[in-house]
């Protein structure tokens, strides 16, 4: 299957060898084709952070099962600061966009609905190109993108490259295995689409809608269907999925046509969709282990993120809460991590001993790995296969084109937070 720039092969064509879809998936460069883009001068640490970045991608593909590959990567290393300021002003130790560790999200996702599925729920959402590629596609294939994810990493930041056994991280450093595993897992599908309405600052949460300029006004058309990730975020009070509440927002003005953003917003306030917006706000600004994620066994139960009378987009909904996971195996998909820790120093930190049966049950997968029973958990329920649940599922993808991520070099990064840095995308 042809991208443009790339060929996919199937893990049961792999260099013609038949093998067993059940059991085992695509390891090494026929998981993953990394283009890295080194955009300093200082070629030792453009080998140092190419040679990790490998590192992290393998990891992930130790865990998964990939089927279709190489999953498609392009990874960039440049100076967030140079971006900002091309022409080299405001350039110092000072500059905020020297805290900004970095970013990776879905070259582009497709709109897809699933076959038959046990929950009954045949409605449309975005699968990441990574993700939907893993899975049996009932319909004609679309037309994927050149790569399946994105990556950016900031040269500013002082990284801690893993060249040796011995080799240690300094007090001030971060991780570059640990940082670009977290982003991978991202741009696989481990995202939300839940944010304030429009980015404004209005104290509505909904999916993302779709936005435009026609003749120098800004516009609204619509929205974008809810990620696939997002199906399956849950009340934890109730149990009540809060995508039927994301269905009852996006019913307004979701017919296509182009409106003028203000009169668009003008109706919102006024109607159901926005008091139910309000609603989730609240709902979202309460406290913690608010939102959950049930496992596909119906046995683990993941607290997302949220932070009490405060939204962050990228950061709530879209990570595990930080404080029920930290110290345990699970610490990868956290907002925030602190400096002068790498991946082994934190998986040596999470400890096994206060888990429960449940959490243990697949241990033989995840044990010392950078990657817990409810990362793992999550990754299977919105569709990736792994040993304990190989299946691919059967999707249709519906007749519409990808949606793009906007990349915005400042959108979604990882931003300082007090001592620890925060992990928005």
């Amino acid at each position: 299957m042809s991208t443009g720039h790339h060929e996919y092969e199937t893990a049961d064509t792999v260099e013609g060898k038949v093998v067993d879809n059940i059991n085992e998936g695509l390891k090494g460069i026929n998981a993953f084709h990394i283009d890295f883009n080194c955009k300093i001068r200082n070629t030792e640490i453009c080998k140092k952070a190419e040679t990790n970045f490998n590192k992290a991608a393998n990891s992930i593909a130790e865990v998964l099962t990939i089927y279709s590959g190489p999953i498609l990567i392009n990874a960039t290393l440049i100076s967030f600061c140079e971006l900002a300021h091309p022409d080299g002003s405001a350039c110092n130790a000072d500059d905020p966009t020297r805290r900004k560790l970095g970013q990776a999200y879905p070259y582009s996702s497709f709109p897809a609905k699933a076959v038959n599925p046990e929950d009954g729920d045949t409605d449309a959402y975005l699968y990441p190109q990574a993700l939907l590629r893993q899975l049996n596609i009932a319909s004609d294939y679309p037309d994927f993108q050149s790569y399946d994810i994105t990556a950016e990493f900031n040269a500013d930041v002082n990284w801690y490259f893993e060249e040796g056994e011995d080799d240690r991280i300094d007090d001030d450093q971060h991780d570059f295995i640990y940082v670009a595993t977290h982003e991978l897992i991202h741009g696989l599908g481990f995202i939300s689409s839940w944010r304030t309405l429009l980015d404004l600052q209005f104290e509505y949460l909904t999916p993302r809608a779709k936005v435009g300029i026609a003749r120098g006004e800004d516009i609204v058309m619509g929205w974008y269907q809810m990620q696939i990730f997002d199906k399956y975020i849950q009340l934890n009070k109730t149990g009540s999925y809060l995508k039927d509440m994301g269905k009852k927002i996006m019913s307004y003005g979701n017919n296509g046509e182009m409106v003028k953003q203000n009169q668009w917003l003008e109706g919102f306030h006024l109607s159901e969709s926005g008091q139910v917006a309000q609603e989730v706000y609240d709902l979202a600004t309460s406290g913690k282990n608010v939102f959950s994620i049930t496992s596909l066994d119906h046995d683990l139960i993941t607290y997302l993120q949220t932070i009490k009378s405060k939204f962050v987009a990228g950061t709530c909904m879209g990570h595990i809460d930080n404080d029920e996971y930290t110290n345990k195996p699970d610490f990868l998909l956290r907002p925030y991590v602190p400096k002068g820790e790498d991946v082994d120093d934190l998986i040596e930190k999470g400890s096994f001993s206060y888990l429960s049966e449940e959490e243990k049950k697949h241990k033989e997968i995840w044990y010392k790995t950078a990657f817990g029973p409810h990362l793992l958990a999550i990754l299977e329920t919105i569709g990736w296969p792994t040993k304990t649940h190989p299946e691919r599922r059967l999707v249709e993808v519906i007749n519409a084109e990808p949606s793009r991520f906007i990349n915005n070099t400042w959108n979604a990064l990882i931003i300082l937070f007090v001592s620890l840095y925060l992990i928005l995308f």
